[in-house]
């Protein structure tokens, strides 16, 4: 199955922290059209698993299912002609987002939805970059619905999210309403696909879609808190992030060094590097920094995992564009694709020493450096 099907298959699904159900029943759809094993926790974050040598540390990549959004919680009358929503943030979104007149879709878990826009907010309050903003709660509007007229035909609590494309592609761009984090699980996704058809890994191999990351990392703080994977695994956040200069789009997928919480570790690290090194010629990746945001890598080890990630460059992060409108999400196809390509690699470690690790050479005894010392003494 390709890659760039699965990320329009998953994107279609309307998803917000708390409401990810539509993306957990399309992933585990996949999943089983792919015959890979799959479970839930008691959170209900998804995992997957492809079978290998017990001996070795399996390979857990994680991504997340939620994007933000609002929640609505009641519908309230205003008077005997009109109602409004009252819905809450579920993670942050750009501060015109909150707009009056802002356009949103209202969706329910029983399938029955509406259109609306942003009546009003509560206090919006700067967050770090000015674009960002918090509010306890904002109050909808609503229009004729797609299956309710009334506001009060809803059921509560349902997710709202931004009424903006689902997917399309223009260009060499992927434009989508939620790539942050379902561009991660695509890529992981289709490379257990590919993986699980021509058996090429060695280690145990499990992919881990979680919930509630965009309001804290709850899901993956959760997983590793119950040890959901043994602590000898080895975890690779799948994620997208903020483009910068030093992660410029077009330019290949990123490795990960850290977030704005923590750095990541060179020993897990190590296994993209060999992957990046055994792709064909031509393939293009990046290192970085990416500290505009924290992934599940933090999450995990703050519980004492060995971690480290990728991430694909993202415009218009969390919807906001640079000058702070509201649109699609859009990463770079190639940068997706060599994603896709390295995360396929990595499945297939097979644990041999890597030799071209950076820090196997400054661990050998530099023989020559040091008899040139011993002959030049100061």
């Amino acid at each position: 199955m390709e890659a760039l099907e699965i990320l329009e298959r998953l994107c279609l699904q309307p998803t917000v922290s708390y409401h990810e159900w539509r993306v957990a029943r399309e992933i585990s759809t996949i999943l089983r059209d792919c015959g890979i094993d799959f479970r839930r926790d008691r959170w209900g974050n998804v995992i997957a698993e492809i079978g290998g040598d017990d001996t070795i540390a399996p390979l857990v990549f994680v991504a997340h299912m939620d994007h933000p959004g609002f929640e609505a919680i009641e519908a309230v009358e205003v008077n005997e002609d009109e109602e409004l929503i009252i819905a809450e943030p579920r993670g942050g979104l750009g501060a015109r987002a909150y707009d009056v007149g802002t356009g949103v879709r209202i969706v329910a878990r029983d399938g029955t939805m509406m259109y609306g826009t942003i009546e009003s907010h509560g206090l919006l309050r700067q967050v770090g970059n000015s674009r960002f903003a918090r509010t306890d709660r904002v109050m909808i509007k609503p229009e004729t619905g797609a299956s309710v007229h009334k506001a009060s035909d809803l059921t509560y609590p349902a997710a709202v999210i931004l009424d903006l494309p689902s997917f399309g592609t223009e260009g060499d761009l992927i434009r989508a309403r939620q790539l942050d984090d379902l561009a991660g699980c695509a890529a992981i996704l289709a490379s257990l696909a590919t993986v699980k058809n021509d058996g090429s890994n060695n280690r145990p191999i499990k992919g881990l879609f979680t919930r509630a990351e965009e309001v804290g990392l709850v899901g993956a703080a959760l997983a590793a808190a119950d040890e959901f994977v043994g602590k000898d695994a080895i975890i690779v956040s799948v994620e997208t992030s903020l483009k910068s200069e030093n992660a410029r789009q077009g330019d290949g997928v990123v490795i990960r060094v850290g977030d704005r919480m923590t750095t990541f570790d060179h020993s897990a690290e190590t296994v993209l590097h060999a992957a990046a090194y055994r792709v064909a010629d031509g393939f293009k990746v990046q290192r970085a920094l990416m500290g505009a945001g924290g992934c599940e890598a933090s999450a995990f080890k703050a519980h004492g995992y060995r971690v480290t990630g990728t991430s694909f460059p993202l415009g218009a992060w969390h919807n906001t564009e640079d000058d702070g409108s509201i649109v699609p999400e859009y990463i770079h196809i190639d940068d997706f694709r060599s994603g896709v390509a390295l995360i396929t690699e990595t499945m297939r470690d097979d644990n041999e020493p890597l030799h071209n690790d950076p820090l196997r050479y400054l661990s050998a005894f530099p023989e020559t450096g040091a008899m040139r010392l011993r002959e030049t003494q100061i």
